[in-house]
């Protein structure tokens, strides 16, 4: 009966950790390329160019990034693409933390399906803990947590690199990250929309966010664009809540495998 208990027991560690422990690679984006953007020319995405804006500094800058700067604690700014609206697509982009610190917390990403500027889904990265979340906005300062925030080993932290891509299929969601699966989440809501950049400053100073080479593919005919490229300050987006914990998770997972190992030795002994 021991053994059994310990054997399921077992078993039931490697299932619980089989969705954290095996990631995917993403398959080939579905439908054409038909925007790319390195930020080399601040013509072309129609974005915003105000870096000495006082409320918050949006714009572009060399080598061809285009950045986002929460000036006070407490606040979140977004930039919407005002020439860009699809239901079914897949964005990519490569997302990063270039402040001259990294005290305090702060978190970045990616929009898509805004209807206007208080509805949209937004998922985002805290690089300073390594967490992620997807936040939806149903009306100003009106948020709720699709993913709450959870710890991934596959968040670059700091100044980390981290490569993001969303795609929507329907009322599917998928996330990948770094070449790899990060989670999925369904909603109804919003079935066609914007795409945009978004930013969140808990409590960091100096922060400085960068976004570059943005990648989208759709199946569907573009059509004309009903999203605003500029927004105001939203509510902020609570970040550097608690996740799982995957650390502990590993470690049982560790004990689980050493106790069979234990087992198997005895028994065959």
């Amino acid at each position: 009966m021991k053994v059994a208990f310990k054997t399921g027991l077992i078993v039931a560690l490697c299932l619980a950790l089989l969705p954290v422990l095996a990631s995917a690679a993403p398959p080939t984006p579905q439908g054409k390329l038909v925007y790319q953007d390195d930020f080399s020319d601040p013509k072309k995405s129609g974005l915003e160019d105000n870096l000495q804006a006082t409320d918050y500094s949006r714009g572009f800058h060399a080598p061809g990034v285009y950045h986002l700067k929460d000036l006070k604690a407490g606040e979140t700014h977004w930039e919407l693409f005002p020439k860009q609206s699809y239901g079914e697509l897949a964005i990519e982009l490569d997302v990063w933390d270039n402040s001259d610190n990294f005290k305090g917390d702060l978190a970045q990403g990616v929009i898509v399906r805004a209807q206007d500027d208080s509805h949209f889904y937004a998922v985002l990265l805290d690089p300073r803990k390594g967490q992620y979340a997807v936040r939806k906005l149903n009306g100003k300062d009106t948020w709720t947590d699709l993913i709450a925030w959870k710890a991934s080993p596959l968040i670059k932290q700091q100044e980390g690199v981290n490569h993001l891509r969303v795609d929507a299929d329907g009322s599917k969601f998928t996330v990948y990250l770094n070449g790899e699966s990060l989670d999925s989440f369904s909603d109804t809501a919003y079935t066609k929309g914007g795409i945009g950049l978004i930013a969140t400053n808990v409590d960091a100073t100096g922060n400085h966010l960068h976004f570059d080479n943005v990648k989208l593919y759709t199946t569907e005919a573009q059509t004309a664009p009903t999203t605003p490229s500029t927004t105001q300050p939203g509510d902020l987006p609570k970040t550097g809540q608690a996740g799982s914990d995957l650390a502990l998770l590993i470690a049982c997972f560790a004990l689980g495998l050493l106790s069979l190992g234990v087992w198997v030795r005895r028994k065959s002994s």
